[in-house]
């Protein structure tokens, strides 16, 4: 089933900053490290509030990313959550980190 968007609100904890997509019958949380979101942009977000907003600036790709990757079987279960993890590699062909 192919992934859609949800309305729960973007998460940050642990270095990670997350969102949720569904199927018609899973939760899919997408993670994108701060790490990673830090190098998207000029400078670093100074705040979670920062790195949220870095991430909605780039949610559509992300979203984008997440679906072609769950599609492709590449995820991995967690407690009630399947979880698809943004990777650099999956950003550099994009051209959006350094």
């Amino acid at each position: 089933m192919p992934l859609h968007r949800t309305k729960r609100a973007a998460i940050v904890a642990f270095g990670t900053v997350s969102f949720f997509m569904a199927d018609d019958q899973r939760t899919v949380r997408v993670d994108v490290s701060q790490e990673l979101l830090a190098r998207i942009g000029h400078s670093p977000p100074k705040s979670q509030a920062g790195y949220i907003s870095r991430l909605q600036r780039h949610r559509s790709l992300f979203e984008q990313i997440a679906a072609a990757k769950y599609e492709e079987g590449r995820f991995h279960p967690e407690v009630r959550v399947l979880v698809v993890q943004i990777t650099e590699g999956d950003l550099g062909e994009k051209g959006l980190t350094t």
